[in-house]
């Protein structure tokens, strides 16, 4: 376990993990708040795009790790003037666990894993955790859940639009120059190993060839 754990966490790969926790922080502090329907229900931001590549290069674990670090000093850094929000928080997490979940699976391009990624997030995060989150704490007495989610749902499938957009542009050059195969375990990967199916998947083609 102590191994394997040691193996995981190298010091590169948690440098990379400091790298998009403080990226993340930038993204949160430097979000862009929209007042619509009466409140601050919808905003400009790019943490999904750090997220998202946190978890696809350094795993779900990590990119987990960023996001929940990246939200939390955002929020100390920039609160805005609301109040600490947990599911928000909870949102940030599964940004990066999901993502690095999704570039598991084997067999499927990277732009296909990513679309799949978002697709989940936007799902369970933007419609569920999120949602939930700033509705239970300032709209709620308002406005019914439903209608509240009804209202985010445009502005916001806009905004992850862009944030798949540029996650897709973003992705293969940090595949090719920065996360190359075996970059983050000190060259142990396995040289048949692709970098592009996601940071993990090295374990799979050992299997297959035992």
């Amino acid at each position: 376990m102590g191994y394997r754990f040691k193996r995981y966490f190298t010091v590169r790969r948690l440098a990379y993990t400091a790298l998009f926790a403080a990226l993340a922080v930038i993204a949160n502090s430097f979000t862009v708040y929209l007042p619509f329907m009466g409140a601050s229900s919808n905003a400009i931001s790019f943490s999904y795009l750090v997220c998202a590549l946190a978890g696809a290069f350094l795993g779900p674990v990590c990119g987990g790790i960023a996001g929940g670090v990246g939200d939390i000093l955002g929020w100390l850094i920039n609160s805005s003037g609301g109040a600490f929000n947990v599911f928000i928080t909870l949102g940030s997490v599964l940004l990066g666990v999901i993502p690095g979940l999704v570039h598991k699976i084997p067999k499927l391009p990277p732009v296909v894993k990513i679309l799949i990624a978002y697709a989940i997030v936007f799902v369970v995060c933007m419609c569920g955790v999120n949602t939930f989150g700033i509705w239970f704490y300032y709209i709620r007495g308002a406005k019914t859940y439903f209608v509240y989610l009804a209202g985010r749902i445009a502005t916001q499938s806009i905004i992850m639009a862009i944030n798949i957009v540029l996650t897709c542009l973003m992705y293969y050059p940090l595949a090719k120059y920065v996360f190359k195969e075996g970059s983050l375990d000190g060259g142990r990967t396995a040289p048949h190993a692709k970098v592009a199916g996601g940071a993990d998947n090295s374990a799979t083609d050992v299997e297959k060839k035992g």
